[in-house]
């Protein structure tokens, strides 16, 4: 890290939620949508940014079951706090779920999960080759559910020829369907992008999860598109293929604004 470097860096901390990073100081538009994988930077001091999926559909198909899952603006609302330091709020206003089995059938309309998260990045948020984050995060319980909750680690790394790489390891605290008590459940991603033409970034993605109360694994590939419309404005479309026959695959629409 160069010494003009360390000055803004320096500097920059002096920034908080009341006192906001001047806007030549900004850092990239990076945004934790579309893929899993988590950024590893954050909001500057004292600006907001709001993400969302204008619709997203799942899809699940396994023997005879059939259901759809249907998500309206689905939010992530960040606020930044200091220069390394941000707090989200992950809203889910409407879902609706039309399930089918051999001998029912059934359609619901519900609000979604509200999760409080804050994102610490640990180095690289305003230079370098790699930038490493913690997010812990909790999960508020509908009606009858439980808290809970989980820890993420997202690392991002610059590659040669304008490519760029992620990956993260997140762990959620669930609360168990069958018995009392809580179980581990892990989530590895992996992620690549590069842009296609102007204006204009791909993506590629794979992850696995495991569920270590039904000790379930499962495989997913995914892809998109992400288009900035102006500095501060992004909209992307892609899809969460699940490679197992008992996983969903998702397609999705978002956008992405800051100020």
């Amino acid at each position: 890290m160069g010494c003009c470097q360390l000055k803004i860096d320096s500097y920059k901390a002096n920034f908080n939620l009341f006192n906001p990073t001047s806007k030549n100081l900004m850092r990239g538009f990076e945004t934790d949508r579309p893929d899993i994988t988590e950024s590893a930077y954050t909001v500057d001091a004292g600006h907001f940014q709001l993400e969302t999926d204008f619709f997203k559909t799942e899809k699940t198909n396994y023997n005879d079951f059939k259901a759809v899952d249907n998500y309206y603006n689905f939010i992530n609302l960040k606020l930044g706090l200091t220069n390394n330091v941000d707090i989200q709020f992950v809203i889910s206003p409407l879902v609706t779920s039309n399930i089918k089995t051999k001998n029912s059938a059934s359609n619901i309309s519900s609000f979604g999960n509200i999760s409080l998260r804050i994102k610490r990045n640990l180095w690289g948020n305003d230079g370098g080759k790699s930038a490493l984050a913690i997010i812990p995060f909790i999960n508020f319980p509908k009606q009858s559910q439980k808290l809970n909750g989980g820890i993420i680690l997202p690392l991002a790394i610059t590659l040669p020829s304008g490519w760029g790489f992620g990956t993260q390891i997140q762990t959620d605290f669930v609360e168990n369907q069958s018995k009392a008590g809580y179980h581990l459940n892990y989530l590895l991603s992996a992620t690549t992008s590069h842009q296609l033409m102007n204006k204009t970034n791909f993506f590629i993605e794979s992850y696995l999860t495991r569920e270590t109360e039904k000790n379930l694994f499962e495989y997913f590939l995914n892809g998109g598109l992400i288009y900035e419309i102006s500095h501060n404005l992004k909209s992307d479309i892609g899809f969460n293929y699940g490679l197992k026959s008992i996983s969903s695959t998702t397609y999705f629409i978002g956008l992405s604004f800051r100020y």
